[in-house]
């Protein structure tokens, strides 16, 4: 993995994050529409990469991997921050977390199903990516994903890999993010 993610030009990556995803045949739920660097925002420069590994197969029905190609010049709609009442101000009844929309009025119309699933996924200009297991897709943090529920009586297990740049290549992991580990450093990849 580290051979691919510096082939990909990431210089000194760092991993924040990685889960695991089990989709229960006939239960496992959809994950709506995102992007990546919502969650996981680095400054000057946004560097989330996602690595999707399938470990069974993904299909249509058991909830493949929709993605919507382009999406990634966009830009980026809306970030996942600390909510300062409740950090700040210690309002322990206001929500921990919000999103905080960074995305001009114009690229936010054009996505009426941000954090949704949009009715015709064709429509909107997502695609399937059915993938065997051991497939591996690499995602742009600012692409538009998502998967369906499983309607299928076959499971659906993915691990997955988010990384950005560390320190060492003048990035920053953002103050705001959610994941915070006050004195320690994400593993290096």
């Amino acid at each position: 993995m580290s051979a691919l993610v510096r082939d990909l030009g990431w210089k000194n990556p760092v991993l924040p994050q990685s889960m695991y995803i089990f989709k229960q045949r006939l239960i496992g739920e959809k994950v709506t529409s995102h992007q990546d660097s919502t969650f996981l925002h680095t400054t000057p420069r946004l560097t989330c990469l996602g690595l999707w590994l399938a470990l069974e197969d993904a299909t249509l029905d058991n909830g493949c991997l929709w993605v919507r190609p382009g999406s990634h010049k966009e830009g980026l709609r809306r970030i996942f921050v600390r909510n300062p009442e409740y950090f700040e101000k210690g309002d322990h009844k206001a929500p921990m977390m919000q999103f905080e929309y960074v995305g001009t009025p114009e690229s936010m119309a054009a996505v009426p199903w941000e954090h949704k699933m949009p009715e015709d996924l064709t429509a909107a200009g997502f695609i399937p990516a059915p993938m065997e297991a051991g497939d591996l897709f690499i995602i742009h943090g600012e692409v538009d994903h998502l998967s369906k529920a499983n309607t299928s009586d076959k499971g659906r297990q993915t691990y997955q890999l988010h990384l950005v740049e560390g320190p060492k290549s003048g990035v920053t992991w953002s103050p705001l993010n959610w994941l915070q580990t006050p004195g320690k450093e994400f593993p290096a990849i």
